[in-house]
């Protein structure tokens, strides 16, 4: 006898078996939603006031920029390629649009984010990117796709890309 038969033999156990996944598929929801966080989840990013001269760390849940020691801080991503020395990839902010609406949704509340389309807007359209190396004072949205991925995709300083490692705080 085969499982699909065992199932429609035995309508009971098909029932609690359904019922038990999505309830697991629930809790792992909520949890998620309430800041649950496994071993894989990083508590600190690296944020700069310089341009990515240089970076320090700091809760990953802060909303760049940010104020810090009088001047705005912005998320950095930092990488490594083989000879070990690290760099800043690209610098990330939100416009001021995106970070009220963001620090909006911290007070009310996962309830304020049950639009998925209002927090894709936000991703999207509220996100800007902007290379350390150009010093280019221009920003580009996230949305901006192909400008965007260029500044976005780090290249080691010997143009190579296969031995970058991210490095974490």
């Amino acid at each position: 006898m085969g499982i699909r038969e065992t199932l429609n033999q035995n309508p009971g156990i098909t029932t609690g078996a359904t019922a038990a996944i999505i309830l697991l598929a629930l809790v792992f929801i909520i949890w998620q939603i309430s800041g649950g966080s496994g071993p894989s989840v990083a508590t600190e990013a690296f944020y700069s006031t310089d341009d990515g001269k240089s970076w320090f760390a700091d809760q990953a849940d802060k909303i760049p920029p940010f104020d810090k020691d009088g001047k705005p801080a912005y998320r950095v991503y930092v990488y490594k390629c083989k000879d070990g020395k690290e760099f800043v990839s690209h610098l990330e902010r939100y416009t001021p649009e995106a970070k009220k609406k963001l620090e909006e949704f911290r007070t009310k509340g996962p309830e304020a984010a049950a639009d998925p389309g209002i927090m894709e807007a936000i991703y999207m359209g509220g996100v800007e990117v902007k290379d350390p190396e150009t010093g280019d004072k221009n920003w580009v949205k996230q949305a901006q796709f192909d400008a965007a991925a260029k500044i976005t995709s780090p290249v080691c300083p010997d143009g190579t890309t296969d031995t970058l490692e991210p490095v974490m705080p």
